[in-house]
């Protein structure tokens, strides 16, 4: 579940790349593997969070509410900040290191958006189990 919004992210930046016309070439290449390992930071937060409201007794939709409020402020600053970073390979004079820091900056962009909408949908749709709370019975601490 958590890796969807990467995926979708990786799929959208590819299928922009097909529709502006920018080829796929062995700069791009590197894309999908350092959108992802940029926005696997994001799927975590918000997966730790959630666990952690769940945990302390809300139900669904005000533990996906506290978690939005709670870390979206911060997850857009740090997304922002590492765009701001890539944003510098547009000083460059090669045209592939400019595309390339276009792409990484709107894969981080997909990969924000879909984290904050696509993980709390999906969460209130699923529910997932690795989230919530384990209860541990009397029957398995006697045995």
């Amino acid at each position: 579940m958590g890796s969807l919004p990467l995926v979708f992210a990786v799929f959208c930046t590819f299928g922009l790349m097909g529709w502006i016309g920018i080829e796929l070439n062995i700069v791009t290449a590197l894309l999908s593997s350092i959108s992802i390992g940029l926005g696997v930071d994001f799927t975590i937060h918000i997966f730790w969070r959630l666990k952690h409201e769940l945990n302390n007794g809300k139900d669904w939709i005000s533990a996906v509410k506290s978690t939005e409020i709670g870390i979206g402020r911060g997850i857009s600053i740090n997304a922002f900040s590492v765009m701001l970073g890539f944003s510098v390979l547009f000083l460059s004079a090669f045209p592939l290191i400019q595309s390339f820091g276009f792409l990484v900056i709107l894969s981080l962009l997909f990969c924000l958006i879909s984290a904050i909408v696509l993980i709390p949908a999906l969460c209130l749709i699923f529910k997932p189990k690795f989230l919530q709370k384990k209860v541990i019975s009397n029957l398995e601490i006697n045995n």
